[in-house]
């Protein structure tokens, strides 16, 4: 008898039936034990990621790695709790302050996420470590990142900057890291580690080695701590300061303070029970691995370690060849194992293909978690053979066979009435109904609209979002107004917000579906009593398009001046220069902004924004009258300066500065020369050789050298 979805209630959605039905697990065929590595916050944010964002998710995701004969979970939302408790958190990045709300209350402060996951995994015997970025603990405020201010720094460097790797010159730390030479600095990080993986009940800690950063410009650009000064001195009689060195000895030493910080925390974990792994480059074993980014940096910086020594040492319980490693280095490290007798594991981070007999493998999983399909299938890969499951299985009690039967009408391989698709948007099963609602958007059906605007209001985040990706897939004049009513709903989410709207707008605006009513719907709530609400219509203008009529500008304007949310104020300016340009009120509105927000990163954006609109303007005395005032506004970050934002303001102001090319360069050049105020001077000097961004600034040592030879009042040699 067919099941009748239609009457499954909203509470019955919600319910957590898989953690009271445990399966079986299956055994690998390949014989390798499989780990899957879940980046938790990149699911709780990318929208093609598989969602891990409600128990209803965790369980669902968990009960299929059971079923891939996973036995353990590497699970990097532990990270995202202990950033969230012992990182400073910089509100004036905006973006980045409202993603952290939403990681905060998915992993512990509302959903308690990282709970659910724990237990979730013991209840289905496998095991759950806490997955950490070694390398990866923030930045200073004026390292660029999305942005300035660099949106979150771990207490430990802000009470202690001292603690952030040094140049050879003492003019610049570098984002990321810890100075592990600093013995506090070990045992500090030890302890707070040790902490959250014992109270939270995880099995092991593993490691990744990159940081996710652009402060580096150069590998060996950090490094020269006091501690490895005196060091380096002690062995080799040589101030690397101001001699010539050994990189490599150097390299090694700093790999050593690493070593003792592993050991130090291997001991502490082992009290509990607790188990350490590391991720390490799998072309040199020696080294952290390179972020992919630009072609691989080894953003962690300059170091090396000896894992050999590992092998009959208690160093870590794990060495893991990163997915660079070629066969012949991962055979080679499981013999030397062998040889050696050693209890350290060996695994591999490869997703597919051979491996040594028994070793480990670590995994990366796609949506494939979500069809319903075993992974041998290989969903989604060249070689994918899916067997097509029949039309029959959408009645079965089995949710797995139902994801089956939409995946296979996904791909076209199974013909399903349009009644039974929509039905299955209303199934118990999250994946279930995510499923139903990509194959609605794949039909473009409108007859499905009426459903799909319904899943609107689903009580999973991760429906909502296929609902409203289906909704700018589908032929409904009234998506927009529905995305507006969802947007001002209680259960509305960030991801929700900044990632899946702005898609479905982007679309609609670029096939030219984006009509006039609907720019008429997103201009009357920008007088929407809601915050939230003004600020997202802001952020959607700034994406598609502010209309550039009267009305929009009298309430930009209005809204520059006496909104309460600094960030909507930020963003009507934005608006304000994209859709009208440089106009008086608009020239006049962020001058006034930048002379005298209360806010004082909404005084830098008004500079930046003022900077910007007239840099690409023709030489003339109105272009050089601006440039004049953002520049005198960089003067506030001289001697004494005791704004809010002295520790990064300057830094964008500056950048905009330059894009005056020669005459802001000029500007720059001639406050250097003041050297009376060293503050100013030096500043003047890092935003013209010292450049931090949204991305790499790669120089060579010897062209750092030329820069800090130039630096006004440092004596260089």
């Amino acid at each position: 008898m067919r099941v009748s979805f239609v009457a499954v209630s909203w509470v019955m959605l919600c319910g957590l039936s898989p953690a009271a039905q445990p399966m079986t697990s299956v055994s690998p065929p390949d014989g390798n034990p499989r780990t899957v590595y879940l980046s938790t916050g990149d699911n709780q944010d990318v929208l093609e990621f598989s969602p891990l964002d409600s128990p209803a998710t965790v369980h669902a995701f968990f009960d299929a790695l059971q079923r891939y004969g996973v036995n353990r979970i590497w699970w990097r939302g532990g990270q995202d709790e202990v950033w969230g408790k012992e990182f400073v958190i910089r509100e004036e990045n905006r973006i980045f302050a409202r993603v952290w709300d939403w990681w905060k209350d998915n992993q512990y402060r509302k959903q308690d996420l990282n709970r659910v996951a724990v237990d979730a995994a013991h209840e289905r015997g496998m095991e759950i470590w806490l997955t950490y970025g070694l390398f990866d603990n923030g930045s200073q405020a004026d390292v660029g990142y999305s942005g300035f201010p660099y949106a979150a720094e771990d207490r430990l460097r802000v009470e202690h900057p001292e603690w952030a790797p040094v140049n050879r010159w003492g003019t610049w730390r570098q984002g990321g890291p810890l100075e592990f030479a600093y013995p506090e600095a070990r045992r500090a990080m030890a302890e707070y580690l040790t902490k959250y993986v014992v109270e939270g009940g995880y099995d092991g800690l593993s490691f990744l080695t990159y940081a996710e950063n652009f402060s580096q410009r150069y590998e060996t650009e950090f490094g020269f701590g006091e501690p490895v000064v005196a060091e380096y001195r002690r062995r080799h009689g040589v101030d690397i300061l101001r001699e010539p060195f050994d990189r490599s000895e150097w390299s090694r030493l700093r790999g050593e303070y690493v070593e003792e910080f592993l050991r130090e925390l291997r001991s502490r974990l082992a009290e509990h029970g607790k188990k350490l792994a590391i991720v390490v480059d799998g072309e040199d074993p020696t080294r952290p691995v390179l972020w992919n980014v630009d072609g691989g940096v080894r953003t962690a910086g300059s170091m090396q370690w000896s894992p050999r020594e590992w092998l009959t040492t208690e160093t870590v319980d794990e060495l893991c060849l990163h997915a660079n490693a070629e066969d012949a280095e991962i055979r080679k490290w499981e013999e030397l194992r062998e040889e050696a007798d050693s209890p350290m594991t060996i695994s591999a981070f490869r997703t597919r293909g051979d491996l040594p007999p028994g070793m480990p493998r670590v995994m990366w999983l796609g949506r494939d978690v979500e069809t319903g399909y075993a992974w041998e299938s290989w969903v989604d890969w060249p070689d994918e053979n899916l067997e097509v499951e029949p039309a029959s299985s959408l009645s079965s009690d089995d949710e797995f066979a139902r994801r089956r039967v939409l995946t296979s009408a996904l791909k076209g391989e199974l013909e399903l009435p349009l009644e039974d698709v929509m039905s299955s948007v209303r199934d118990p099963d999250v994946f279930v109904r995510r499923m139903a609602l990509r194959v609605l958007a794949e039909r473009g059906d409108a007859e499905a609209v009426p459903v799909v605007a319904a899943a609107l209001e689903d009580p999973e985040n991760s429906v909502r979002i296929r609902a409203v990706l289906a909704l700018g897939e589908l032929d409904d004049p009234q998506a927009v107004e529905r995305i507006l009513a969802a947007i001002s709903r209680d259960d509305s989410t960030f991801q929700f917000h900044f990632r899946a709207v702005p898609e479905v707008l982007k679309k609609l605006a670029a096939e030219g579906r984006l009509s006039k009513r609907d720019k008429d719907l997103m201009i009357a709530r920008l007088t929407d009593p809601q915050p939230r609400v003004r600020e997202l219509v802001l952020y959607y203008f700034t994406l598609v398009g502010a209309p550039a009529t009267p009305e929009v500008l009298s309430r930009l304007l209005e809204i520059v001046g006496d909104d309460p949310n600094p960030y909507a104020r930020e963003l009507a300016m934005v608006n304000l220069r994209s859709s009208f340009g440089a106009i008086p009120d608009v020239t006049n509105a962020f001058r006034e902004a930048m002379a005298g927000d209360p806010d004082d990163a909404v005084q830098v954006r008004g500079a930046v924004a003022l900077a910007t609109m007239y840099a690409g303007t023709d030489p003339g005395s109105t272009r050089s009258a601006i440039l004049d005032d953002v520049v005198e506004f960089f003067r506030r970050y001289g001697d004494g300066c005791e704004r809010t934002d002295c520790d990064w303001g300057w830094r964008p102001v500056g950048n905009a500065i330059l894009l005056f090319q020669e005459a802001g360069e000029a500007q720059m050049e001639s406050l250097m020369s003041e050297t009376d105020d060293r503050t100013l001077s030096d500043r003047a000097w890092r935003i013209l050789h010292l450049r931090q961004g949204d991305r790499f600034f790669s120089v060579t040592e010897e062209e750092d050298l030329a820069a800090h030879r130039l630096h006004p009042w440092l004596s260089i040699e």
